[in-house]
């Protein structure tokens, strides 16, 4: 029958782990010395020397929730050292920024271009847009996506607009010349917009346009709760 090993001797070998633990952690080993500051806890768990071992090894590894743990279970065995409160904040800083950068991967992910999406209405986004192509993303606070969409809306303006220009300057005229000439009609502009590869910029133009208000609307929609619109 195997003798159950005394006080002293699990104080040894609970002694002998930390010191390989320590050992591999000044060379940078912290994978390999984690295992052994473990079972030195498991050993001890009334070590301060253990457990804030461990959370050092934690939060080397980019666990600071654990490491937290590690850090306050050994203040609560010595609340004389100082040190620990500081390594109880590094690891709640780590933390924060770990959940900030999870919440930011989630973000980017689903589309959206802030962490704390306000709330916006749908309809006002739908009239930016309306007026301006790129407003209605602006107001629900995607500026890049909306001043990607304003200038190249701009763009194929000026393009229709020159092909227009240049349609209308070779039909007939007015004495007062192409702009205000009788010739300038509804159906004239209509008629030299929709010509030959005039047509292909005015058709971008308004999908494009028609594109910004459903966008801004639909993406409003998601910020909105059913508590204010019926839209979950």
């Amino acid at each position: 029958m195997t003798e159950e090993p005394t006080a002293s001797e699990i104080q040894l070998k609970m002694r002998q782990l930390l010191g390989q633990a320590t050992l591999l952690r000044s060379r940078g080993d912290f994978e390999q010395a984690l295992p052994l500051a473990q079972d030195a806890v498991a050993l001890d768990d009334t070590s301060w020397e253990a457990h804030e071992l461990l959370g050092d090894l934690l939060l080397a590894l980019q666990s600071p929730d654990q490491a937290m743990a590690s850090y306050r279970r050994a203040r609560d065995l010595n609340p004389d050292r100082p040190r620990l409160e500081e390594k109880i904040g590094r690891a709640a800083l780590a933390q924060a920024e770990k959940d900030r950068t999870t919440q930011l991967s989630r973000a980017l992910l689903e589309g959206k271009d802030a962490l704390d999406v306000p709330k916006r209405n749908p309809g006002y986004a739908a009239l930016y847009s309306l007026v301006v192509p790129g407003l209605g993303q602006m107001y629900n606070r995607q500026a890049a996506k909306g001043i990607l969409i304003v200038v190249l809306w701009l763009a194929l303006f000026a393009l229709a607009a020159m092909v227009v220009r240049s349609e209308l300057a070779l039909r007939p005229t007015g004495p007062m010349g192409t702009l205000y000439g009788p010739q300038v009609t509804l159906n004239a502009i209509l008629s030299a917009a929709f010509a030959g590869v005039g047509a292909i910029w005015v058709v971008a133009l308004v999908i494009i346009w028609i594109y910004a208000v459903a966008d801004a609307a639909i993406y409003a929609s998601k910020t909105m709760t059913s508590d204010h619109t019926g839209v979950v």
